[in-house]
């Protein structure tokens, strides 16, 4: 368990955090979790399919977005209908989203599968794109944001996988993202597990370079 507000000393990132909940966390640990985020007024809370339910019924009177997460390993015809299918059922048990995170050599066809049926599918419903934030270089965010914008994505999503500390190049790639950002409708939320020291950095870069984003940016960390 981590107390936010001990954690980040910047009350406008403190504002930012939502949680990451791990998909193998028992009954008790989500509805911890869950409880937390109310009285933490967290707004949104990432967690695994299979736990929409467990959640929702914590959250539902108030005002925390449950949004289940999925990973795209390979697109296939029978593997879009499958997602579809399981992005449905989880909104029909509560999710208020999805988090489709998706390998960046997969995103065209990802893209041309899910655009014709992304209005009928995320009906008033976020949809955030997902990316291991070390896939993208720059040459390649010009075709991100077309998919983005094309799909219509209420949030791009980058995941820190690893962080190698002063050997990583993940603000960097930060740094790239803001210098090409092409999607004006969609927010920015950035997954760093337990590298919490990073959301001030990030904080920082953004205000510095896209003083407009920070309305819209958002720090998903590990609970």
């Amino acid at each position: 368990m981590i107390d936010i507000h001990q954690v980040f000393e910047n009350e406008n990132v403190a504002k930012s955090v939502s949680l990451w909940l791990d998909a193998d966390g028992d009954a008790s640990d989500l509805a911890g979790a869950a409880e937390y985020a109310v009285n933490a007024h967290i707004g949104m809370l990432s967690v695994a399919p299979q736990n929409v339910p467990v959640v929702w019924p914590w959250v539902e009177k108030f005002n925390v977005k449950i949004i289940p997460r999925f990973f795209v390993e390979n697109v296939l015809i029978d593997t879009m209908s499958g997602l579809g299918m399981s992005i449905n059922s989880a909104f029909k048990q509560g999710a208020d989203g999805a988090q489709v995170i998706v390998k960046l050599n997969d995103l065209e066809k990802f893209t041309d599968s899910l655009a014709p049926v992304r209005d009928d599918l995320f009906f008033k419903k976020q949809l955030s794109v997902g990316f291991d934030v070390f896939e993208i270089w720059p040459l390649d965010w010009e075709n991100v944001f077309a998919a983005l914008n094309k799909l219509r994505a209420t949030s791009l999503l980058l995941v820190l996988t690893t962080d190698a500390g002063d050997k990583s190049d993940f603000m960097g790639r930060i740094y790239g993202a803001l210098e090409n950002w092409d999607a004006p409708d969609a927010e920015l939320h950035i997954m760093l597990g337990n590298s919490f020291y990073r959301a001030e950095q990030v904080y920082r870069l953004v205000a510095k370079m896209k003083p407009e984003l920070l309305d819209k940016l958002r720090f998903l960390v590990n609970y």
